[in-house]
């Protein structure tokens, strides 16, 4: 019988084996479990990002495959493919990396396997939203993956499941009408302009943020008609509302002196810390000789401090505040919802047996070659002259499992004769 040596190698076979028994998991908060005062004290942006791959990476070793997150004013969730069971050491990690100790740990939730895809799917999708059936989502989740793709932190499986989730997040809403009449956060801040003033294309908007739900904004703005928009931004920036009108940023140092002028302030900017004070707002009324003023606040962390709420003649409303005015045609979105998570469910499912299932081939392959790279090279001419590997079929099957020198070949033991026998002869037509 043919015997493997394997002593040298037992530290490299057991790295093989746990990463072939790692699967996915994430952990969050969202707006279901904590308000916008919790969220706002858990941020991934790029830099922290980085700066946690990099932490956990050396503490967890090859114990953690890939990591990468994603932050929206709704979510802040972090997705990884590790050892089974390893999410709430890597929270605990994180917990005290970015000193989120102001979040009871209560507010978290942790899913892993086919839960965590489905719920991957369900945020990608828009199930999972503030606003049922939002399009924003999708576009966000996509620019999360682009992200930790140039940061080069997302690979491997945890890349095929991420992808994944936006082939079955698609398919959930081409084929479902779970988007019908869906209003984005953006959309909503402009459906409470137009239910609080009778004539909103008269107002003087300024919008705080050039970013990505900054133009979405502004592009929605100009769509209904309310064109007097002024925008400020860390950066001068020209932004292309269509192809014939476009809007030049002001700094923000220019910000105290744009509010003056501003009937209604729409702030969606990237911040650490409010952008807008209570004196601020207080010194522009006073200049507008008390005109209102209506605030809202559509970042996370905020953009505007709570204590303008204070403010007589200014009305503050913040991302927590818009979900009471999100139920338009929420019926018909939720049944279309429940449709959409049949898809999402047998989709996800589909998806994690196909990995699971390559997962095993590869594991019999790597097995396979390790006990074939105990052949010598005149062995393996002998065989591949003969064509006959019933001797090699026979020495694995025969394997005394209960001898540790064999443990790493348990697996492809027992398999059926002939199915070793195709890998073989496999093997031997690629040497």
């Amino acid at each position: 019988m043919l015997i493997p040596t394997q002593d040298a190698n037992k530290k490299k076979h057991k790295a093989i084996e746990a990463f072939f028994t790692m699967e996915l998991q994430l952990f969050g908060i969202n707006h279901k479990t904590s308000s916008v005062s919790d969220r706002e004290n858990f941020i991934i942006n790029e830099s922290n990002q980085i700066l946690l791959d990099n932490n956990l990476k050396s503490i967890f070793g090859s114990s953690l495959d890939s990591i990468f997150a994603i932050s929206t004013c709704n979510r802040t969730e972090l997705y990884m493919y590790a050892d089974k069971n390893i999410s709430k050491k890597v929270f605990g990690e994180i917990f005290n990396i970015l000193n989120i100790n102001k979040i009871p740990k209560s507010k978290f939730y942790f899913l892993n396997d086919h839960d965590a895809l489905v719920h991957m799917c369900k945020v990608a999708s828009g199930i999972d939203s503030q606003v049922l059936g939002e399009q924003e989502i999708f576009g966000q989740f996509k620019q999360a993956l682009r992200n930790a793709q140039n940061m080069k932190i997302l690979k491997g499986k945890l890349q095929l499941l991420s992808n994944k989730v936006i082939e079955i997040s698609k398919k959930a809403r081409t084929e479902t009408e779970i988007g019908l009449n869906s209003i984005s956060i953006s959309g909503l801040a402009i459906k409470l302009v137009n239910n609080i003033f009778e004539n909103p294309n008269q107002q003087n908007v300024l919008v705080i943020g050039a970013g990505y739900m900054g133009i979405n904004l502004m592009q929605n703005l100009y769509k209904r008609g309310i064109k007097k928009i002024r925008v400020v931004n860390r950066t001068i920036k020209k932004i292309n509302i269509t192809n014939e009108y476009e809007i030049i940023s002001a700094s923000l140092e220019k910000l105290h002196s744009e509010l003056e002028n501003a009937d209604i302030v729409i702030a969606s900017s990237i911040t650490e810390l409010p952008l807008v004070g209570k004196g601020a707002v207080e010194n522009a009324l006073s200049k507008r000789f008390n005109k209102p003023m209506l605030i809202i606040d559509l970042g996370v962390p905020r953009n505007i401090e709570e204590e303008i709420r204070t403010i007589e003649k200014a009305y503050l409303f913040t991302i927590d505040d818009i979900e009471k005015i999100t139920q338009d045609n929420f019926g018909q979105r939720s049944i279309e919802a429940d449709k959409a998570m049949k898809i999402i469910v047998l989709e996800a499912k589909t998806a994690i047996d196909s990995i699971n299932k390559k997962s095993k081939v590869d594991k019999l392959n790597i097995q396979l070659k390790e006990f074939l790279n105990n052949l010598s090279q005149d062995e393996i001419e002998q065989f591949k002259k003969t064509n006959d590997f019933s001797e090699l079929v026979r020495s694995i099957k025969t394997m005394n499992i209960k001898n540790t020198n064999f443990d790493d070949f348990k697996d492809l033991k027992n398999v059926e004769g002939h199915v070793i026998e195709s890998m073989i002869k496999r093997f031997f037509d690629n040497a």
